[in-house]
């Protein structure tokens, strides 16, 4: 009996440690395109996908648990805190939920109660990654899934489609849109800006000719299926991590930070500019793209605010609408469709929108104001402890590692003012979070009384 005790106990030890963590994240990161591929052998789209995220919830829940329950002696962080909160918050909401056949049981496009466990779980195997090399392999992870995504849409704009699309299928295919492996454009359009952040920051800052030469390649095709998505929301995450890299480097010219190798960064982020504009240019003349966008923009500003954004302004206005009588846990997890059928001058048949095209406004209104508090604190808190940890680290690869970081992170938040969260590209944000607040870049709850003490 003691050995069993014993060999269960290694194995828990096992399943804590921290190259599990990191099987764990790479294991969900790359699963999940190359599943659809296989997916879509068997005439099956976006069937795999949530499955695997949810598998991921189950098992992050399982080894946190045991985690924290073995090990009795360890420190905790602010992150560790704001992962309890976000699961107690994702449960009320869904017990509390205004439609719990549509919650418990919705497929489609939602997203599952373990679908956010797993979001949380890879965000918290995220600050368990302190090893340097690990965290160069999980960006080696975001650029093999950029590869794969980018290789499949740069096709899908040439009319060569080796899978078939989940969603507006015929808008899409007469367009000629990228959506890689993610069935829908807007959603492509979202993960590329992560995609595009993290292998354009590698190009900028790695000391490797091969690498850079490579990572220009690669952050260049990126941003050709980013633009050919046509999602001005893409447009709008890109723009956001230029602003970024622009601030970033003023910063720590001001500070007198890396000086000799600043001139180069900036040389390689011009380059970059003349790359992603030389891009632009062919997909307007050559490919006949974004014009449309563009003229949909002119459309807007001429026509009723509710058309503004493709009609975003419109299901934000009904979720507004709808928050003050759910402001606590929201009107069920996931459920934003209710707003317009549970609304008084609601007609069968009229129009209705599952997600709020704005993730920050689909938490506070689907799960409560109690969860948006919640998870505007984990993603100011992440980029507080990103920037401090890029200006103050004196390692310097592991500054350039959080800055890079801390680009993805900034893109892909900006670009989620006006996109859906959706199991097939959340997790890759969750996981940026979760590396962002690494727990050597944290400060131990009770530091600072501890620090006085001593």
């Amino acid at each position: 009996m003691q050995e069993l005790k014993s060999r269960f106990s290694r194995v828990i030890e096992l399943m804590t440690s921290e190259r599990f963590f990191f099987y764990y994240i790479v294991s969900v990161m790359i699963s999940l395109p190359v599943f659809e591929f296989f997916d879509e052998r068997h005439s099956n789209t976006f069937a795999s996908q949530p499955i695997i995220v949810e598998i991921a919830g189950y098992i992050g829940i399982f080894v946190f648990m045991a985690h924290f329950l073995k090990h009795k002696d360890i420190k905790y962080y602010l992150s560790d805190a704001l992962y309890f909160l976000l699961f107690a918050f994702a449960v009320l909401s869904a017990v509390f939920t205004q439609n719990k056949d549509a919650t418990w049981h919705g497929f489609d496009y939602d997203e599952w109660l373990f679908n956010f466990v797993a979001y949380f779980s890879l965000m918290l195997a995220g600050t368990m990654i302190c090893d340097k090399q690990l965290r160069k392999n999980i960006l080696k992870a975001f650029v093999f899934v950029t590869c794969l995504q980018s290789v499949v849409a740069a096709l899908q704009t040439a009319g060569i489609y080796s899978v078939e699309c989940y969603y507006a299928t015929e808008m899409i295919m007469e367009g000629k849109m990228s959506y890689g492996l993610t069935q829908n454009s807007n959603w492509y359009g979202g993960l590329s800006v992560l995609l595009f952040a993290c292998t354009s920051g590698i190009f900028l800052y790695t000391k490797n000719k091969m690498t850079r030469n490579v990572m220009f390649g690669v952050s260049v095709l990126c941003f050709y299926t980013l633009i050919s998505s046509e999602a001005r929301l893409a447009w709008a995450g890109a723009g956001a991590y230029i602003f970024f890299l622009v601030v970033s480097m003023l910063v720590m010219k001001k500070k007198g930070l890396e000086k000799e190798r600043m001139s180069v960064i900036f040389r390689r982020f011009i380059v970059l500019i003349m790359g992603m504009a030389a891009v632009t240019a062919f997909a307007i003349i050559v490919c006949g793209k974004v014009t449309g966008k563009l003229n949909r923009i002119k459309y807007e500003m001429n026509s009723e605010l509710d058309d503004f954004g493709s009609g975003r302004m419109y299901i934000w206005k009904h979720g507004l609408k709808a928050f003050p009588d759910h402001w606590a846990f929201g009107i069920g997890l996931d459920n934003y469709e209710d707003v317009f059928l549970k609304s008084h001058d609601y007609v069968a048949g009229g129009y209705k929108q599952a997600k709020a095209h704005n993730e920050y406004l689909h938490y506070l209104v689907t799960q409560g104001v109690f969860q948006l508090i919640t998870y505007l604190t984990l993603l100011v808190y992440a980029a507080i402890t990103g920037i401090r940890n890029v200006i103050r680290n004196d390692d310097e690869e592991e500054r350039y590692i959080n800055w890079i970081l801390l680009g993805m992170f900034f893109g892909y938040a900006a670009q989620a003012m006006f996109n859906s969260s959706v199991v097939n590209i959340a997790p890759y944000f969750w996981i940026t979070i979760g590396l962002c607040l690494s727990h050597k870049n944290q400060h131990w709850l009770g530091y600072s009384k501890n620090k006085k003490a001593a």
